[in-house]
């Protein structure tokens, strides 16, 4: 057992009464887990083994974010307003990057505990190309996600309607094009008297040929935005 391991087993035994449920995940780079996290109180989120959290981005005004630099834990809880589901980025000390998307519950603290899959790198072969890789399309996620330009792409602002459902009103606001992604964000209104549940699944097939689709909230509030993010590849060239 690793020190920081036998650490986390101390803290559990020495304070049982403040001690919630474990939620573990074997995660590869890239991968996206659901998780619940605490309405109330802070929920722990921790990577197995020696590794550490170094970094984590959330949107402003989701999230309270405390570092725990000994340990290399972060220690999360929703804002005030924050949605009832948000989604958010976390990296290793190896270079993996995950999203979380937390469901809050009105529960004891959580720990959210992930233990990255390594896999062998594939030898590279003459069918590869440069630029397409799936570092290039999480790149490009972060990218809109903090409203940032990126290397490699050129970003454009909008205010294009795009009809798809009578009970929203939905806007594409940025567009970022390289030579092998393009990444769209569309602002999502509901303009219904009802709450709507919306599913990433969804917006598969909103553009041609995509490659991921992120929403920053799940549940929508009557009159209430959120922001969806949609990778997909870029148009043939002549």
């Amino acid at each position: 057992m690793t020190r920081r391991a036998l650490c986390w087993l101390l803290s559990l035994l020495l304070f049982p009464g403040g001690a919630g449920a474990v939620q573990s995940f074997t995660v590869r780079d890239g991968q996206t887990v659901t998780a619940v996290m605490s309405s109330r109180e802070l929920t722990r989120v921790s990577v197995a083994g020696a590794e550490r959290l170094e970094r984590v981005w959330a949107p402003a005004g989701h999230l309270q974010v405390q570092p725990d630099a000994a340990q290399g834990d972060i220690f999360i809880v929703p804002a005030p307003g924050a949605p009832a589901s948000l989604s958010f980025f976390v990296r290793d000390s190896t270079g993996g990057t995950y999203t979380i998307i937390a469901q809050q519950r009105d529960v004891p603290s959580e720990t959210i505990l992930l233990t990255p899959q390594r896999r062998a790198p594939r030898p590279a072969t003459t069918r590869q190309r440069p630029g397409t890789s799936l570092d290039d399309i999480k790149r490009l996620m972060l990218a809109m996600a903090l409203n940032r330009e990126t290397t490699g792409f050129t970003m454009e602002r909008h205010e294009t309607p795009v009809p798809l459902w009578k009970e929203t009103e939905i806007l594409l606001t940025n567009t970022y094009t390289g030579f092998h992604f393009t990444g769209r964000v569309f602002q999502i209104r509901n303009v219904s008297a009802h709450p709507l549940t919306l599913h990433e699944q969804e917006f598969i097939r909103l553009v041609p040929n995509v490659r991921a689709v992120a929403l920053r909230g799940f549940t929508l509030p009557s009159g209430d935005t959120t922001v969806l993010y949609v990778v997909s590849d870029t148009e043939a060239h002549p």
